[in-house]
């Protein structure tokens, strides 16, 4: 038996510096990978650096290796020490065969034959022969466009490749008839391969000069597996999406027609659940951009219920059997709060100011997309709800020919315009498809979910036991678009005028704030507490007293409408766009003005968009509440003729009893037995 000549091993002092002589932790590759011959070779090169350090002699490495001491060593100072481009060691990998450790490096001077070879490395020779054209060329690769000065946003590769060459001139090397202007392509190919390496040493920078600061982002997105999320409810992503279509309103003229108008920026505002991947709720924006009372209506819409919204006829069946949101499903799912809530940078600063809501009375934390995970760096970053998006998208409107696509291209020569117009697909449908969609996405079932719907998910993670809701006072959510405002009383004695208060550019009064002149001079809380409809505020006093209803006096008092559409309102009559008559409302005047510039190219304004969505549920809400009136005095009628009933076949029968006892038997058995 052979022992070994060192008994304590061998120290090689290039391991101990490096800290690199613990054996198990040297990367391992694959061996698996490798053909026979390849992995036998291997395996004894493996074998002759733990027989090397652990002391054996070379007489035995020979004879089981195949190898010697100093090729041995060589093995392991020359390629297993070296650096990886992972940041490591190449440990054991580098002892795999044919496997180049070291880039080629020419070192004769470039001779190229007729047949055009023999110019091989000469893109590293003249480089290595010229350090500082290397500096400038590397430099001119990865430089980026400037944010602040005019500039090219990507260099083509034939623009790196001329600027190679005029460098190269510069330093005589046409003249010379040297590389690169002895060869056929003047070395483009040779100049492509050394960009692409330049890339690959340098990705963070190579990503801002192809792609800006965005792409370079991007590089450091995860995939989404460490995202702190471990149940239901925990965090929410909310997000605007501006629908890819082309829609139409009907705005009657003045010869009893209907002109349709084209409404070209309409958006949905969607709040998802991360994990169950359920949507809580949503809202439908008619302006130019997201404000921040559509944020504030979609996070109500999600602590409210929703109802199935009533469809033209022949339409009721595009709802699918399960089609529904959580409010919708059952009581304790109306009004339950989540703890996070995820937006993106777009939205980020119109979700400043709703922050503070959020606290108050979701108790969610508003997570600012400029920190951690959250920072928006790319699509992949907010997988859910991009996600949930492109299948909204692709699930309804890119369906149908009024689409506009996500892209010009999408288009493929149809006219979205002229669609909408002569099918006349008014705004009102759109409201009716997107609720149909968002519902029935709820009830489509995710592979992700082990092929639940998000319902049904939704529904099981809840029904765990250690799982509890949380809620929001409903009296809170009730005002969660509400303005409160302090407004000083006018009026009193001394000017000989009932007490009435000034409150966003209307005046209001009731009978007990018409007879309070104590309170002329003094200042009221006025609450503005329907969203839809301003011509009523609440009041009270300093000291909590109610007041009661306010209600708006002319020309705000006869239709509903919202704050922002009386705001809208009256900075056009300040325009002069279109006066009020005395004894008028002011919003049938709006209204008025607009229908009246049917036959312009302008598209209507938002605020009519708004105005006609109010009058719409108003008048949903209304026929909704006399058809459960309706059918609530039909039950009641069927009850009461159903008692009625009852009532007569109980007395009649009760009546027969008493008279088959009073008499014995009936007259049939008395005829048979006399018979």
């Amino acid at each position: 038996m052979k022992t070994r000549e060192n008994p304590l091993g061998r120290q090689l002092p290039c391991l101990l510096r490096t800290g690199n002589e613990d054996l198990d932790a040297w990367p391992t590759p694959d061996d698996g990978v490798l053909t026979e011959f390849d992995r036998k070779k291997y395996l004894m090169r493996k074998e002759a650096v733990r027989l090397y350090l652990a002391g054996y002699g070379d007489s035995l490495i020979r004879e089981k290796c195949e190898i010697g001491l100093k090729q041995t060593y060589r093995l392991i100072t020359e390629r297993c020490l070296k650096t990886h481009p992972d940041g490591r060691i190449y440990g054991f990998r580098g002892l795999i065969p044919k496997l180049r450790i070291k880039p080629y490096k020419r070192k004769r001077k470039v001779k190229v034959n007729e047949f055009g070879g023999g110019a091989v490395g000469a893109m590293g020779l003249v480089l290595d022969l010229n350090p500082d054209l290397r500096r400038s060329f590397d430099k001119k690769i990865l430089e980026s466009a400037s944010s602040s000065t005019l500039s090219l946003i990507r260099k083509p590769r034939q623009a790196l490749w001329k600027w190679f060459l005029d460098r190269l001139r510069d330093l005589g090397y046409e003249v010379r008839g040297e590389w690169p202007f002895n060869t056929i392509t003047n070395g483009y190919n040779s100049v492509c391969r050394h960009i692409d390496l330049v890339y690959k040493l340098n990705p963070k920078m190579a990503a801002r000069a192809i792609g800006g600061k965005t792409l370079e982002r991007k590089l450091i997105t995860g995939d989404g597996v460490d995202r702190p999320v471990k149940r239901v409810l925990q965090r929410v992503e909310m997000d605007a999406h501006k629908l890819d279509g082309r829609f139409c309103v009907l705005m009657p003229n003045g010869d009893g027609e209907h002109v349709p108008r084209i409404v070209h920026r309409l958006w949905v505002i969607v709040i998802l659940d991360v994990e169950s991947r359920a949507v809580l709720g949503y809202h439908f924006a008619l302006g130019k951009e997201v404000s921040k009372t559509d944020v504030l209506r979609a996070i109500k819409s999600a602590l409210t219920r929703w109802r199935r919204r009533i469809l033209s006829p022949g339409l009721e069946h595009i709802y699918w059997d399960d089609a529904n949101f959580p409010s919708g499903m059952s009581d304790r799912y109306v009004g339950m709060c989540w703890d996070e809530t995820s937006v993106d940078g777009a939205l980020a600063e119109t979700c400043k100011s709703v922050e503070q809501f959020l606290r108050d009375v979701v108790n969610s934390r508003l997570i600012s997309p400029k920190e951690g995970f959250a920072s928006r760096r790319g699509l992949d970053e907010r997988p859910f709800i991009e996600t949930f998006f492109r299948v909204l998208a692709g699930g309804g409107l890119h369906k149908m020919s009024n689409t506009t696509g996500s892209k010009p291209k999408d288009r493929k020569g149809r006219e979205p315009e002229e669609v909408a117009l002569n099918s006349q697909f008014q705004l009102e449908y759109a409201e009716d498809l997107i609720d149909v969609l968002i519902a029935n996405y709820n009830a489509t079932p995710h592979t992700s979910l082990g092929y639940r719907t998000p319902l049904q998910f939704l529904e099981y993670a809840t029904n765990r036991p250690d799982f509890s809701f949380r809620y929001a006072d409903p009296e809170q959510v009730s005002l969660l678009l509400s303005l409160r405002k302090k407004c000083k009383v006018q009026g009193g004695v001394q000017e000989g005028r009932a007490p009435y208060v000034n409150f966003e550019n209307a005046r209001y009064t009731n009978e007990i704030l018409s007879q309070r002149f104590d309170l002329a001079g003094k200042y009221i809380d006025v609450i503005n507490h329907e969203e839809n409809d301003a011509r009523i505020a609440l009041a009270s006093t300093s000291d909590g007293q109610s007041l009661g209803v306010l209600r708006a006096g002319p020309p705000w008092h006869r239709f509903p409408h919202s704050l922002r559409i009386r705001a809208a309102i009256k900075g056009m009559i300040r325009k002069k766009m279109f006066y009020v008559a005395s004894g008028t409302d002011a919003t049938e005047a709006f209204v008025e003005y607009c229908e009246s510039q049917s036959n312009k190219k302008l598209p209507p304004h938002p605020s009519y968009l708004e105005f006609r969505r109010i009058i719409a549920n108003s008048e949903r809400n209304e026929s909704e509440e006399l058809l459960r009136v309706a059918l609530d005095t039909i039950s009641s009628s069927n009850e009461a003729e159903i008692a009625r009933r009852d009532q007569a076949i109980g007395g009649k029968d009760s009546d027969s009893e008493v008279n088959e006892s009073s008499q014995g038997s009936s007259p049939r058995r008395r005829k048979a037995a006399s018979s």
